[in-house]
């Protein structure tokens, strides 16, 4: 990668970590709907002003609304649910650990449906290290017992496993399309998804909202939605799906520093040897430093 693409990837993982600490502190204030809701949304807004001052023009085709559609359900709605109805009782230190799963997944699923994608024994030595360290995490004597308190861990990686296969899409159905217009069309189809759930079901919430709800809520939406995916999808045009899993490795850490800084929220012994478990797994998957083009 150039030097550009590893500074997208930073900022990307960095941009992305911050969003566990915005549901944390919006969780204080507002439903899980509400938040997911006023995250788009506004988002949403705001691409669509960048583009009418860019003077930006978009074809639009049925093929087109089709693929936004469906990378807004895959990508923004329904995992941005999950995580916020799952970071209720899961901290957002343990939930960015849990996201790392999104990559160990996409080695598995991107091979399927990606002609250039293969299995070597780099990615799936790591990906089976990967999950190992996802399993201690979440606690290996309860992973098949789920009850009220450890239900939120589920969800999560429910979450995981949506974005992986909306990685995967993005590669496959919107690749040469720009990445401002691409976040913009994923984050409209997402407004006009949940809008009609938010008039008719949380109009009473809307009407009430505070001006700090509000504030949190914008610059939430500013960091986490319009400015990460529009790198998100720079990352893909320049460098390629592949090369996302180094932000995985950077956004639990950065989670974990926020979450304590500001909500003095700590891991546990466990979820750190899971995490570290994790980054080894990302590390040999990824293999710039431990190379293996085998394939399997």
């Amino acid at each position: 990668m150039k030097s550009k693409d590893w500074l997208m990837i930073f900022c990307l993982g960095g941009l992305w970590g911050s969003s566990f600490l915005f549901v944390e502190l919006l969780l204080e204030m507002l439903s899980p709907f509400l938040i997911v809701y006023l995250r788009v949304a506004l988002a949403a807004i705001l691409l669509l002003f960048i583009l009418f001052i860019k003077q930006i023009k978009v074809t639009l085709n049925a093929s087109l609304i089709f693929n936004f559609l469906i990378m807004a359900m895959l990508n923004n709605v329904l995992p941005f649910f999950l995580f916020a109805y799952g970071q209720q009782s899961v901290t957002g230190g343990l939930a960015s650990i849990l996201n790392a799963n999104t990559s160990l997944l996409t080695i598995f699923i991107a091979p399927l449906l990606i002609s250039s994608e293969k299995l070597t024994f780099n990615r799936v030595g790591g990906a089976i290290i990967g999950v190992c360290g996802v399993i201690i995490a979440v606690g290996y004597e309860n992973i098949f017992q789920i009850y009220e308190n450890n239900l939120g861990k589920y969800l999560i990686l429910i979450a995981t496993f949506s974005y992986a296969i909306a990685g995967v899409w993005a590669k496959l159905r919107l690749d040469g399309v720009p990445a401002l217009v691409s976040a913009t069309g994923m984050l409209t189809g997402s407004t006009i998804i949940l809008t009609p759930f938010a008039f008719f079901y949380h109009l009473d919430e809307l009407a009430k909202l505070s001006l700090s709800a509000f504030s949190v809520s914008a610059l939430f939406a500013i960091l986490c939605s319009v400015l990460a995916y529009i790198i998100y999808f720079k990352i893909l045009e320049s460098a390629g799906a592949s090369n996302l899993l180094v932000c995985t490795i950077i956004i639990p850490p950065s989670a974990i520093l926020l979450n304590l800084l500001f909500l003095n929220q700590v891991v546990s012994l466990s979820e750190l040897i899971g995490l570290l478990i994790i980054v080894v797994g990302l590390i040999i998957l990824d293999g710039r430093y431990i190379k293996s083009s085998e394939q399997l």
